[in-house]
C-alpha cells in the first residue's frame, strides 16, 4: 500500500500526514461497513418477501387440493345417484316382466277355456259369447300390460338420459378442474422451486457479505491498534 508520508524535521513521518491518512482510512472503512449493512438489510427484506410468497403459494396449493377433494366427493355422490337410477330401472323391468307373466297366465286360462268349450259345446252361441268375452279380457290385459311396459320404458329412458347428462356434466367439470389443478400445481411447484433457489442464492450472498464485513471490521481494528507512535524515517537516496 502506498503511504505518501512526508518526513518530519526531526526523524519519522509528518504527524499530520499520518493522521490524515488514518482518518481517510477510517472514513472509508466506515462507509464500506455502512454499504455492507445497507445491502445486508436489503437482502434480509428480499428474503422475508420470498418467504411470504412461498407461504402464499403453499396456501393456494392447499386450497386447490381442497377443491379437488370436493370435486371427488361430488363425483362419488353422482355415482350413487346413477346406481339408484339403475336400481329403479331394474325395478321397472321387473314390473314389466311381472305383467308379461300375468298376460301369459291369462293366455293359458284362455286356452283352458277353449279346451273346455271344445269338450262341452252344448250351446254354440254361449261358446261364441264366452270366446268374445275372453278375447276382450285378453285384449284389455294385453293393452294394459303394453301401456305399463311402454310407460316403464319411457321412464327408464328418461332416467337414463338424465343420469347420462349428469355424468357427462360431472366429467366435463372434473376434467376442467383437473386441468386447472394441474396447471396451478405446476405453477406453484415452479414458483416454489424458484423461491428455493433464490433463498439459496440469498443465503450464499449474505454469507459472503458477512465474511467481507468481518474482514473490513478486522482491517479497521488492525488499523486502530497498529498505529505507530514514532515511525522511522525513510532514507532518501
Amino acid at each position: 500500500m502506498d503511504h505518501p508520508f512526508r518526513s518530519a524535521a526531526v526523524g519519522g513521518f509528518n504527524k499530520q500526514d499520518v493522521l490524515t491518512f488514518l482518518e481517510a482510512q477510517a472514513k472509508q472503512a466506515a462507509q464500506t461497513q455502512q454499504d455492507f449493512q445497507t445491502r445486508l438489510e436489503e437482502a434480509e427484506q428480499q428474503r422475508d418477501a420470498l418467504r411470504q410468497e412461498r407461504d402464499s403459494l403453499s396456501a393456494q396449493l392447499e386450497q386447490v387440493r381442497r377443491e379437488l377433494e370436493t370435486a371427488r366427493q361430488s363425483r362419488d355422490s353422482l355415482s350413487v345417484q346413477l346406481e339408484q337410477a339403475e336400481q329403479e330401472l331394474s325395478a321397472s323391468r321387473k314390473q314389466a316382466e311381472q305383467l308379461a307373466r300375468e298376460v301369459e297366465r291369462l293366455r293359458r286360462d284362455r286356452d283352458e277355456l277353449r279346451q273346455q268349450m271344445e269338450a262341452v259345446r252344448p250351446d254354440a252361441q254361449a261358446y261364441i259369447e264366452l270366446k268374445e268375452r275372453t278375447a276382450g279380457v285378453e285384449l284389455e290385459a294385453h293393452r294394459r300390460a303394453q301401456s305399463i311396459q311402454e310407460k316403464a320404458e319411457r321412464d327408464a329412458q328418461k332416467a337414463r338420459r338424465q343420469v347420462e347428462q349428469w355424468f357427462q356434466r360431472v366429467e366435463r367439470e372434473y376434467d376442467a378442474l383437473c386441468s386447472r389443478v394441474e396447471a396451478t400445481v405446476s405453477h406453484a411447484a415452479s414458483e416454489l422451486e424458484k423461491a428455493g433457489a433464490s433463498l439459496d442464492q440469498l443465503s450464499e450472498l449474505m454469507s459472503s457479505q458477512g465474511d467481507a464485513l468481518d474482514g473490513v471490521r478486522r482491517a479497521y481494528s488492525a488499523t486502530e491498534l497498529g498505529r505507530p507512535e514514532a515511525p522511522m524515517p525513510i532514507d532518501e537516496e
